[in-house]
């Protein structure tokens, strides 16, 4: 991959040793002998590929192991490690238990802590340039107010913490999600970092959208290139989330939501209804926000400092002098009500979604539908409206067979239906 972007951070060179990895000896031996645990007789080239490290650097840690007697030559042609099989010896089986017993992590090498605040740091969310076009762009699949979508692209220009309130049904989450487009670009996730010898698993592939391949010739595979993240949190958000997550069975840790939302958005969806309450939220956050670092604790008790670096975005039904004092709310620095839409923004969303689904768009019935079901019913608009029913109309016309239209007949019955 050629870096062109300068806000790429390209990754660094492949380490040609095991100093030059950041890591201890030790901790790369026993990752190998794990890895030989659950793999078997491999190659030393797969087990490079396993722990994501140059051949020498794989040379260097296998010719320790066969010093310690802890691995055995198996097999092979080639006079060089990758070529070689390995397996592990009586010895080796007895430490790789020991290893696991301490942490059953098994992949990619980890990187150390100082690393990754580095890199972090160099390709941190706070350098971006968000101009109104990104965000116009990113929002263009919803229908809102000029007024609104400025206020959102000013407060994620600024890069500060942002909520955004109103009635269920008008988008909010649906914004939040969009603005995934606005933080264009892509940053480096390390598999896994180092700390006090324990090893925390970063990388998330239900998280982490990966963006590219690193070239194992030139640039450290620890590390993987991913599109600025997005992560969401919502109702099911407890204390516990904010933590390193500790797999007491595995003995594998595992980084909390905002270390993975690292140079990019955390998105609290339901804020407010989760576990925790809002006020424990934004207290625990509130140095981080702050300072841009953030305090976590090993089992052990140990505690060390992580980057804090992104943009909070808070979604929530609720007002927000029900969610927190005025002290704790001044934290964050922009809140944004989404409003059910005008009629006009009504009727924009109704055609849009017309045009969407292949329905026939008609005024009269597109009037017809305002004025009997929302006016005469005194119900109130909500920006989801125009979709569930225009989607109810387009799936009863191909149950029948019948012609997608906008009709005072399909919208009566779509409206039965949706409509309690």
């Amino acid at each position: 991959m050629v870096y062109t972007n300068p806000l790429v951070v390209a990754p660094p060179p492949a380490p040609l040793s095991v100093e030059e990895t950041g890591l201890e000896l030790g901790l790369l031996a026993d990752l190998t002998l794990k890895s030989l645990y659950f793999a078997g007789n491999i190659t030393g080239g797969e087990l490079a590929d396993r722990l994501a490290l140059p051949a020498q650097v794989m040379a260097e840690v296998m010719t320790f192991l066969r010093r310690e007697r802890l691995v055995e030559v198996t097999g092979g042609s080639s006079v060089s490690v990758a070529g070689l099989r390995f397996a592990l010896t009586s010895e080796g089986l007895e430490r790789a238990g020991s290893a696991l017993a301490m942490s059953a992590y098994v992949g990619a090498a980890p990187i150390p802590l100082a690393t990754y605040f580095e890199c972090v740091r160099r390709q941190s969310v706070q350098n971006l340039q968000i101009q109104r076009e990104d965000i116009e762009r990113s929002l263009s699949t919803l229908v809102l107010e000029q007024r609104t979508i400025d206020l959102i692209g000013q407060a994620l220009s600024s890069k500060r913490s942002l909520l955004l309130y109103g009635s269920s049904g008008n988008g909010k989450s649906t914004a939040a999600d969009c603005l995934r487009e606005a933080i264009s670009g892509e940053v480096l996730i390390p598999y896994a970092i180092e700390v006090m010898h324990q090893v925390i698993q970063v990388f998330d592939p239900s998280t982490h959208e990966v963006a590219g391949t690193i070239d194992a010739k030139q640039h450290d595979r620890r590390w993987a290139l991913v599109r600025r993240p997005i992560v969401f949190a919502a109702g099911e958000l407890a204390a516990s989330h904010l933590e390193l997550v500790l797999d007491e069975v595995h003995k594998t840790y595992e980084a909390p939501i905002q270390m993975k939302a690292n140079g990019g958005l955390l998105v609290v969806d339901d804020f407010g209804r989760q576990q925790l309450d809002a006020a424990y939220l934004l207290n625990r956050w509130i140095v981080p926000l702050e300072k841009g670092v953030d305090h976590l604790s090993l089992h052990n008790g140990a505690r060390f400092e992580s980057p804090f670096d992104v943009i909070p975005v808070f979604v929530t039904n609720k007002e927000p002098s029900d969610l927190a004092d005025e002290a704790f709310l001044r934290r964050i620095r922009y809140k944004i009500q989404i409003r059910p839409p005008s009629l006009e923004l009504f009727l924009q969303i109704l055609q849009r979604e017309c045009k969407r689904n292949g329905v026939g768009y008609n005024e009269a019935a597109a009037r017809y539908l305002v004025e009997t079901h929302f006016n005469g019913t005194g119900r109130q608009f909500r920006g989801c409206h125009p979709r569930d029913i225009i989607e109810a109309i387009a799936a009863s016309a191909d149950y029948r067979g019948t012609g997608r239209m906008l009709t005072h007949d399909t919208i009566d019955e779509a409206c039965a239906n949706y409509f309690v």
